[in-house]
């Protein structure tokens, strides 16, 4: 199976913005987390100088609307992490790749003191999240100028 890493922020953007934001050609996708409490991972193909698979966590509670459905323990104080910026690169997909980089993260979260994973996953994303043991959560809502999403959660 492959491997993936912790990386630097500008090891994870120009893939996450290729991938999630296309569109934001003038600027990388960036989060204000990325250079602070953020832990970026990356996997690479055949040792490519280029990430293409990539992931980003940090702590953060899952989403007050949530709380009906996730267990309370989530949202004590660093209980829970975010998984954000989670992207393959089409000719990775299907590689394990995203399975490497999502398994990084949950160990990233483990080591962090946390117990909970949870992301935003956009409608295409949630069959990988469901073969790695995450929940689908709530209503689907729409992320303006991205598209529909649930909350998704897993306990690590």
């Amino acid at each position: 199976m492959p491997a993936a890493r912790r990386v630097p922020a500008a090891v994870v953007r120009p893939l996450r913005t290729e991938a999630l934001r296309p569109t934001w050609t003038d600027r990388l996708a960036t989060y204000d987390q990325d250079e602070t409490v953020a832990v970026h991972v990356a996997a690479f193909r055949d040792g490519a100088a280029e990430p293409d698979g990539v992931g980003t966590v940090y702590a953060e509670a899952p989403p007050d609307a949530n709380r009906d459905e996730i267990p309370e323990a989530a949202y004590a104080d660093g209980a829970s992490w975010r998984l954000r910026g989670m992207a393959t690169s089409g000719a990775a997909r299907g590689t394990g790749l995203g399975r490497a980089v999502l398994e990084e993260c949950f160990a990233v979260v483990r080591e962090g003191g946390g117990r909970f994973l949870w992301c935003n996953a956009r409608l295409v994303a949630v069959p990988f999240y469901e073969r790695l043991g995450m929940m689908a959560v709530g209503p689907e809502f729409d992320i303006p100028g991205i598209g529909p999403h649930f909350v998704m959660w897993r306990e690590v």
